[in-house]
């Protein structure tokens, strides 16, 4: 590792995990920019794309859970390591001749090693920074994603255009590698979760339950609930956007190729500044006194219903511009609980179960990506225009993004949540304590 000033340190590895989320992302986004081309090439039915943008999602919540209890023990610097580079070698066998057994293999793969990705990424940048200080680091973390998407638009599109579709894989798995590289010379551990560990525990209502808590505990906390429901509708946008918004801008819309990639660009370039007000306004309101259910959980909660209502639009007789703008509304607002679900984790869960926690809800979250592109996929492959097959499958994701809005917004409260946790660790340790005065000591029974 190089030797840089402390005072440095953590704003490096912020920026590591920008560029970390902007290959993974890039990663998701290159199957649906080289959709069209692909399909020709290999012959696919919508049905069969459907199928290649959910395998993606085969092992991925799986693999998230793992990493997230490994990363309670491991370094995250060497499970990143290993994901990255993970993503880059499953790049290489689509460079040369493909077909859709391989595609789908390759897929599954890189699916395993990037549902752990973000929930990591989040856990090594928590190590950097406190809780009160983690609003700007998580939204440049969570930017990178964005950035991922707006970079790969046109650049993928460009070589694919001027190449072929093979050449994109090929740039990804590069990029993988030179990460890789550079986050062994400059990745290091943060001791913010250290320090705090060490000092004095001072239990408020700010401040998760210090040590562990019962897991089943956890599971049945409304705001931690909450969050993976969110998380998942929101992903369910995320995903059909990975593999069927550029088709929908291409097939639906008629936009031409080379217009496609900017476009999904402008899509997804919405979200940057959006997210980056959100979190300005959110810390502004938490500074103020202003409640974590108001300027977190209400902040996440109410986008979400926005966003099936702009989606909505979509299906309603107006012009493909309106259309596109729409798909931008949307598209930013559902983003918005991957900005805050990890900040009301980490406010609720002791910090010794925080990466599992993170871990669990990215899994549990993402598992809407098993689901949803293979379900547009048939949406459009059976309605009797790819337009039409759009509009049904855009109707049913709003049906469920906005009742799912409103109920967040009753679920998530993370001070409520605190004291539900402080309540049921001191009764446990109550009984704990009671049972051990109880139990005779080997002495007694001797006697």
């Amino acid at each position: 590792m190089f030797p840089i000033a402390n005072r440095w340190r953590g704003w490096i590895v912020v920026v590591m995990m920008f560029l970390f989320m902007l290959i993974n992302f890039a990663d998701k986004a290159v199957v649906g920019l080289a959709a069209v081309p692909m399909m020709h090439d290999l012959g696919l039915s919508p049905q069969q794309l459907g199928m290649v943008g959910s395998s993606f999602f085969l092992l991925f919540s799986i693999s998230g859970v793992l990493f997230g209890f490994a990363a309670n023990r491991i370094k995250t610097k060497w499970l990143l390591a290993v994901l990255s580079i993970t993503w880059a070698v499953v790049q290489f066998p689509l460079v040369g001749a493909a077909s859709f057994p391989l595609l789908i293999a390759c897929r599954v793969v890189l699916g395993a090693g990037e549902g752990p990705a973000y929930p990591l990424a989040l856990h090594a940048t928590y190590k950097w920074f406190d809780n009160s200080k983690r609003n700007l680091p998580c939204a440049i973390v969570l930017q990178g994603a964005n950035t991922g998407m707006l970079v790969a638009g046109p650049v993928l599109t460009y070589l694919i255009i001027h190449y072929d579709w093979h050449s994109a894989f090929l740039a990804l798995g590069l990029a993988g590698c030179a990460w890789t590289v550079l986050w062994l010379l400059l990745g290091e551990e943060g001791t913010v979760d250290d320090h705090a560990a060490a000092s004095p525990v001072n239990i408020d209502v700010r401040s998760p339950v210090p040590v562990r808590v019962r897991y089943r505990d956890l599971i049945c906390d409304r705001t931690l609930f909450g969050c993976v429901l969110l998380t998942f509708v929101g992903y369910a946008v995320l995903s059909v956007g990975f593999t069927w918004f550029p088709v929908y801008l291409r097939l639906a819309l008629g936009y031409p190729a080379a217009d496609v990639g900017w476009l999904f660009s402008l899509i997804v370039c919405a979200g940057i500044p959006a997210t980056l007000a959100m979190s300005a306004v959110s810390q502004w309101m938490a500074a103020r006194g202003v409640s974590s259910k108001v300027s977190r959980g209400v902040m996440a909660s109410v986008p979400i219903a926005l966003a099936g209502l702009a989606l909505f639009g979509t299906t309603t007789q107006i012009g493909a511009g309106a259309k596109v703008a729409c798909l931008a509304v949307s598209n930013v607002l559902s983003q918005l609980i991957f900005f805050y679900a990890p900040l009301m984790i980490g406010e609720v869960t002791p910090m010794a179960q925080r990466a599992a926690w993170l871990g669990i809800n990215a899994s549990l979250g993402t598992l809407a990506g098993l689901v949803a592109p293979a379900l547009m996929g048939h949406f459009v492959g059976d309605a009797s225009s790819v337009a039409e097959g759009f509009r049904h499958g855009f109707t049913v994701l709003g049906c469920v993004l906005v009742p799912s809005g409103l109920l967040g917004v009753w679920l998530m409260n993370p001070e409520r949540s605190v004291r539900r946790l402080q309540r049921l660790y001191s009764a446990n340790a109550g009984e704990a304590t009671m049972s051990a005065a109880d139990t005779p000591s080997c002495g007694g029974k001797a006697a």
